[in-house]
């Protein structure tokens, strides 16, 4: 078995968890052996960070605090940083900042204090609002919370209806209150991060056959290794 990774839990993990917790489990136990990413989603990728980045515009002069990699430890730091800057300024505008509850992390896109209140937007790179951008939020403002910086107001980023990724503008951004979307949730979310912590250590959910959870809501990205294990267990 593959030598296990420092066990902490973040939105992109949380959300693998919601569709299945054997890929949450691979995730964090046999990372290697993910597939490779095609072209076409590559790219999506890369349209979402850009299109993260233009959002920023809907709110200038902010400071980009994104921590300097995704190990645990950069993120800890970014969320210290991020917290001697709410308490030093009344109104800032923070860029991707950083929330650590326990071991649970969470980088919200756009973080604004406007007098000593918090107003929290996630960007998609989207027209819908999907339920699976609903749960990301959830889980963003609980993280927030139980670190003691609740929002006021979440808000999601997305696209207008009839605008597209190709040469956007500030006038093709769209800002929805999701807040009571995202506190119906806290239960659910709190319900959902205990399984998850466990399920990161349940080697059990190795043995968790192939089924709907593998390509919906989102193909796996371990689908290849649970094929190859399917047929190792019918040839044996």
């Amino acid at each position: 078995m593959a030598t296990k990774r420092k066990l902490t839990l973040s939105k992109s993990a949380y959300i693998r968890s919601l569709q299945c917790l054997k890929s949450l489990y691979l995730y964090k136990n046999y990372y290697t052996e993910k597939d490779i990413p095609s072209a076409e989603l590559l790219c999506r990728f890369r349209q979402g960070i850009s299109f993260g980045k233009q959002a920023w515009q809907l709110f200038p002069d902010g400071i980009d605090v994104a921590p300097k990699s995704n190990f645990t430890n950069a993120i800890t730091r970014a969320a210290q940083k991020v917290e001697t800057l709410l308490v030093e300024n009344q109104s800032v505008t923070l860029y991707e900042a950083s929330f650590c509850f326990q071991s649970i992390l969470t980088i919200l896109d756009i973080l604004v204090k406007k007098n000593n209140s918090l107003f929290a937007y996630e960007v998609k790179s989207s027209i819908a609002i999907t339920p699976t951008y609903l749960h990301d939020a959830a889980f963003q403002y609980y993280v927030m919370t139980q670190a003691g910086r609740e929002p006021q107001k979440f808000y999601l980023v997305h696209l207008k209806e009839h605008a597209t990724l190709d040469n956007v503008s500030l006038d093709d951004f769209c800002i929805s209150d999701i807040t009571s979307e995202v506190k119906e949730r806290q239960l659910f979310v709190t319900e959902n991060i205990k399984k998850a912590l466990i399920a990161m250590e349940d080697d059990n959910l190795l043995s968790l056959s192939k089924g709907e959870q593998c390509t919906m809501p989102y193909l796996c990205d371990f689908l290849g290794f649970c094929t190859k294990q399917n047929q190792t267990e019918n040839h044996v």
